[in-house]
């Protein structure tokens, strides 16, 4: 009879638990969400930054902001896969800054290409980079 209230009691323990995991893993869901949200907001701010200070016409600034995009989309389909091993993920992404702005190449300046794969490479510091040259134009 005790080792029967036992197994009951135990029982409903699990089944008590197991919608509160889903809750909870629903709950995590929700924010990691709600995280990546931001994370793209704060991106599409940069990057919007980036191309005001670039000084460069309406046109030549989409075709930046599109192939920045694409260039982020192509390196976390690398960094992502299961397909490559680890060590062969940072020359493929290496190799991907490199070309990916080539068909470009003939549109903009080599300075302007040259500060869009800074601006891959690390965002913010470019962005500072171009408000103290901008700053500097200025006084």
């Amino acid at each position: 009879m005790l080792a029967k209230l036992v197994k009951i009691s135990c029982l409903m323990l699990i089944l008590n638990a197991a919608p509160s995991y889903a809750q909870s893993k629903d709950a995590m869901e929700k924010e990691r969400e709600k995280y990546m949200e931001k994370q793209m907001d704060q991106y599409r701010d940069r990057v919007d930054t980036y191309v005001k200070l670039l000084n460069i016409d309406d046109f030549k600034g989409e075709i930046i902001k599109q192939k920045i995009d694409d260039f982020y989309k192509k390196r976390n389909q690398i960094m992502f896969s299961e397909l490559h091993q680890e060590y062969e993920k940072v020359p493929m992404v290496e190799q991907l800054s490199i070309s990916h702005f080539s068909d470009v190449k003939e549109l903009y300046s080599e300075e302007t290409i040259a500060s869009v794969q800074r601006f891959v490479e690390d965002n913010k510091a470019e962005i500072k980079k171009l408000q103290k040259t901008k700053n500097k134009k200025n006084n």
